[in-house]
């Protein structure tokens, strides 16, 4: 199905299982109305939209910067006849995350190793790598650019499945905070794989 941002998208909640979660009614190119689930329970939300509150400019300019940021990776925004495509999923949760979820208190710096590559301009909507110290590679959408970080830590949206760091288990939409000594161009170390596993 192809989906094309519009005036009629609004931001909603919906019931999956005796869980409240975060998601939008789109409308998509042939007319017909869809309730798109983000991954994020409304616990895990800072700020809360209203019922029926409008898909704004900047959720809009959002988008596209998430949805660029993935095509520049090979993830492109192929619309399938079972739903939203992988680009688009990965992007509308982006946007939630970004205008509404609730970021970790404290940024994760000792699980990863540090870039000494050449300096690199990080910008909102990038996708990013991170490698752990037995050099386990994992991606991440940036969802502050070098204007909006705080102190050198930038807000990280998890892009793979699932990850483990630590003791904490990561599936797709998470998000973390990092130090700008962590953050590596997309697959730095390692070649891409074609078989990378997203939303």
């Amino acid at each position: 199905m192809r989906i094309t941002p519009g005036d009629s998208w609004t931001w909603s909640y919906q019931e999956v299982g005796g869980d409240e979660y975060l998601g939008l009614h789109l409308t998509l190119d042939n007319g017909v109305r869809y309730f798109f689930r983000t991954n994020f329970k409304v616990q895990h939300l800072a700020v809360f939209p209203e019922y029926g509150q409008p898909f704004c400019v900047l959720d809009g300019q959002l988008l596209n910067d998430f949805m660029t940021g993935l095509n520049e990776i090979g993830v492109y925004d192929n619309g399938t006849d079972q739903g939203v495509s992988t680009n688009m999923e990965l992007a509308l949760n982006a946007v939630a995350c970004y205008r509404f979820v609730r970021a970790p208190k404290r940024a994760i710096e000792h699980a990863f190793m540090p870039y000494a590559g050449p300096e690199q301009v990080i910008k909102r909507g990038m996708v990013t790598s991170l490698y752990t110290k037995d050099h386990k590679v994992c991606d991440f959408i940036v969802l502050d650019g070098e204007d909006e970080s705080q102190d050198g830590i930038f807000r990280l949206m998890f892009a793979n499945r699932e990850f483990r760091i630590g003791n904490r288990e990561l599936s797709v939409g998470a998000m973390i905070k990092v130090p700008r000594a962590v953050i590596y161009p997309f697959r730095y170390l390692s070649r891409p794989a074609s078989d990378i596993n997203y939303a």
